[in-house]
């Protein structure tokens, strides 16, 4: 049987909670790349089989469609499952649960079972609300019958059709990007599928708590000249971006660097931008005696499956790819990434990135060397703030505080609630903002960026009901800091913010189980660890908690 993660746990709760408190019917759970989704999916499909109803779980990748199926024969026993997808060899439409694959599925919607809830792996691939996908007629015996419309996406047909049959049926979206080039946020604008995010894991949350592995970029000697690289549909072009990036120079100086950052390094992953691009980096480094191959999208499924097995044992060192390794791949050796490619899109960058932050054993980080300028243009992966189309550059502002990036019209940080002056911080467009020199998430930022916040060592903490009239119940806690106490209120019966807060503050301590109410939390609070330190914000004459740190958890 497989245990869910305490933070896989409280997403299960915020997606039930979403739900009861009638928020929407499509939500998205946002899970970074390695918190587990499959898991997840595999709690959500156990209790909906409780009910009777029909699953179906849709994803574009068949080592998805594997991986999920074996976990939810473990998690549920005897579960009638069946996958279709033409790649696995597979094409059962009569169980309960179908793990399916759109490429396979998205014109066989109407064979199928009507499913009450689909789920959706890597949801960041649907672009948009479904459109209507199906003609009905009667034929001359009275039976209706249904052709399916044509210029639809793959996704689009799938669910549109789905909708047809059953209205009622709810959509689940798991990503950790939920964002797209072509759209801005997936649950925001008229033409949203989804309506809103019912829980977000935080990608920095797991690394601090050991879940992940902890990524950093450093400076590269030489980047691409994007002066003469054109834009189209808001995405670099291809040719251009390929032609730039296959300088004689660039391409030397790159692999050079490649091999010598990653000397001490086993499992290195490169990202180029096209396969002419893709060869010549390849030879370089193949030309320092690293074992080193390509892997693009016309391979055969055999040749594929097998440079990524010997990728994963150790026995390749180098695997250099085009468009089939940003999403879906699992390889937690990886221990450096090479981005010889630029992109506009804040999702493509992140799902980059989240192919080097698996634990795996002896990996202690992953290094990011980023040859497209793409931390620069996208700021931290923790900070993403996605252009929406149509509306051209936002301005944006950096918080001195938290090193959030802003829209230039918010006067109150969201991350860390700095008040800004009037015209306190310079305007600059979306493409200048820069991240701090090694930095990929705002927790590495330096301390001294962060000139508001103080650190004080906790000696001991005490705990007490916080009672006020109209409200639930809270718990204060009140840390001790030596000559100083700051307090802070965890709100298990509020609902909303507050109670994620809660929460989460469970999730970062590892507590088994997680009490209701603000008399349960006080009764299980004498077995809570506690912290080293704590991060604070002078507000007038008191401390307000910014974060919490626990060591050795």
């Amino acid at each position: 049987m497989i245990t869910l993660r305490p933070y896989q746990e409280a997403a299960i709760r915020g997606l039930y909670g979403y739900w009861e408190q009638g928020k929407g019917r499509n939500p998205l759970i946002v899970a970074p790349t390695g918190s587990g989704k499959t898991p997840m999916i595999g709690q959500i499909v156990s209790d909906a089989l409780a009910y009777n109803s029909r699953v179906v779980i849709v994803t574009h990748v068949k080592e998805l469609i594997d991986q999920g199926a074996r976990t939810l024969r473990a998690m549920i026993p005897g579960a009638e499952i069946g996958i279709y997808s033409a790649s696995l060899r597979s094409k059962d439409l009569t169980r309960p649960i179908t793990y399916a694959q759109i490429q396979s599925i998205h014109k066989r919607a109407n064979d199928m079972p009507v499913p009450d809830l689909v789920i959706i792996d890597e949801a960041h691939l649907v672009s948009g609300a479904p459109k209507k996908a199906l003609d009905t007629w009667e034929d001359e015996d009275g039976i209706t019958r249904y052709d399916v419309k044509q210029g639809l996406s793959r996704y689009g047909r799938f669910l549109a059709t789905i909708f047809e049959r059953n209205p009622d049926c709810k959509v689940v979206g798991l990503t950790a990007t939920p964002y797209r080039l072509d759209q801005g946020w997936l649950h925001k604008g008229n033409d949203a599928l989804f309506d809103g995010i019912a829980h977000e894991i935080k990608i920095g949350d797991l690394m601090r708590d050991g879940w992940l592995c902890p990524v950093s970029s450093k400076a590269v000697k030489q980047s691409i000249d994007l002066s003469n690289v054109r834009t189209r549909a808001g995405e670099y072009r291809e040719e251009d971006l390929a032609k730039a990036a296959s300088d004689p120079k660039l391409i030397e100086i790159s692999a050079d660097e490649i091999v010598e950052r990653g000397a001490d390094r086993r499992s290195w992953l490169v990202f180029c931008c096209g396969v002419a691009h893709a060869q010549l980096v390849c030879e370089a480094i193949q030309a320092h005696g690293i074992d080193a191959e390509i892997l693009i999208g016309s391979h055969g499924s055999d040749e594929r499956d097998n440079r990524i097995a010997r990728f994963k044992s150790g026995a390749l060192r180098c695997l250099v790819n085009v468009n089939v390794l940003t999403t879906g791949f699992d390889a937690p050796n990886v221990d450096l990434l090479a981005i010889l490619r630029a992109t506009q899109s804040p999702s493509l960058y992140v799902q980059m990135v989240g192919r080097g932050t698996r634990l795996h054993e002896g990996k202690k980080d992953c290094l990011v060397l980023d040859y497209g300028s793409n931390v620069n243009r996208h700021g931290l992966i923790d900070d993403i703030k996605p252009k929406t189309p149509g509306k051209g550059e936002e301005p944006i502002k950096t918080c001195p505080d938290c090193a959030s990036h802003i829209p230039i019209g918010v006067m109150i940080c969201p991350d860390c609630g700095f008040v800004f002056e009037c015209e306190s911080q310079p305007i600059k467009p979306r493409h200048d903002s820069k991240a701090y020199e090694g930095a990929l998430l705002k927790s590495q930022a330096p301390r001294e960026a962060l000139r508001k916040y103080k650190y004080l060592p906790v000696s001991h903490v005490s705990y007490a009901i916080h009672k006020k009239e109209g409200k639930p119940d809270s718990l204060k806690v009140t840390y001790h800091c030596g000559l100083s106490t700051a307090n802070e209120w965890l709100c298990p019966q509020h609902g909303g913010y507050a109670m994620q807060k809660y929460y989460k503050r469970l999730v970062q301590m590892k507590c088994r189980g997680a009490p209701a109410t603000a008399e349960q939390a006080l009764a299980s609070a004498q077995d809570w660890p506690t912290p080293v330190e704590i991060k604070v914000k002078q507000d007038g004459d008191f401390l307000n908690v910014v974060e919490v740190y626990f060591e050795n958890l």
